[in-house]
């Protein structure tokens, strides 16, 4: 959908006074917002409106997860983490299981994009236990792994061209961590295999010891 067509819906769910229906069209907005890299206008529409539902305490959760997510795709990893703290400490006291599902998602592969592996891995077990499965009150966070695929299998097709295995590695095994979040199996156990050869060629240690680490969390899904 168009960008203005969002944000007019927005803005017409909020006029009604409709807080419900203006969170969901918020967090529409701000994903479209951050398909064209407008981070800046998602994170100010985000703001206002958590102060908005402060007290209630479902709506703030989604919108402190929209939040994070517009921090997270801007780069912004430590005030997205922060958000998503807030928003767990939320779903937990609405025993949102879903909502927790998706902030452990989003944690742990923000660990793991940190190379924080034994710590990224806690947490993707956390979430996997939870079986998250894509949830529309979370169009934004799932919006944001749909474009890291795409950015990541630019990076990819980048290393092979330029033939080089450690630009290759880097990005493939980023990757593995949303195809197992995701449920996609087939594509995880291809980019965990090349991952682990091109470990050992690089001689990558830490990539390779961290291989057989979520090779046995994918063991238990």
């Amino acid at each position: 959908m168009d960008l203005s067509k969002l944000e007019e819906n927005f803005k017409s769910a909020n006029l009604k006074g409709d807080l419900a229906e203006t969170v969901t069209q918020a967090v529409a907005y701000a994903n479209g917002c951050q398909e064209v890299r407008k981070y800046d206008a998602a994170i100010a529409c985000l703001k206002k409106l958590a102060l908005d539902v402060k007290g209630e305490k479902s709506l703030l959760a989604m919108v402190l997860t929209a939040l994070g997510t517009a921090f997270w795709e801007k780069a912004q990893l430590a005030k997205a983490l922060e958000q998503f703290e807030e928003a767990l400490i939320l779903f937990k006291q609405t025993d949102d299981n879903a909502g927790k599902a998706a902030i452990l998602s989003i944690v742990g592969i923000t660990y793991w994009r940190k190379c924080e592996w034994d710590k990224a891995l806690e947490i993707l077990g956390d979430a996997l236990i939870l079986k998250p499965d894509r949830d529309e009150r979370f169009a934004s966070l799932y919006g944001a792994f749909d474009r890291g695929f795409a950015t990541l299998q630019n990076r990819i097709r980048l290393g092979r061209e330029l033939e080089q295995p450690i630009k290759i590695l880097q990005p493939l095994f980023s990757s593995t961590a949303l195809h197992l979040i995701t449920g996609n199996m087939g594509a995880f156990n291809t980019c965990l295999d090349e991952s682990e050869r091109l470990a050992k060629q690089t001689g990558h240690s830490d990539i390779l010891r961290a291989t057989l680490g979520i090779s046995r969390l994918a063991s238990k899904v």
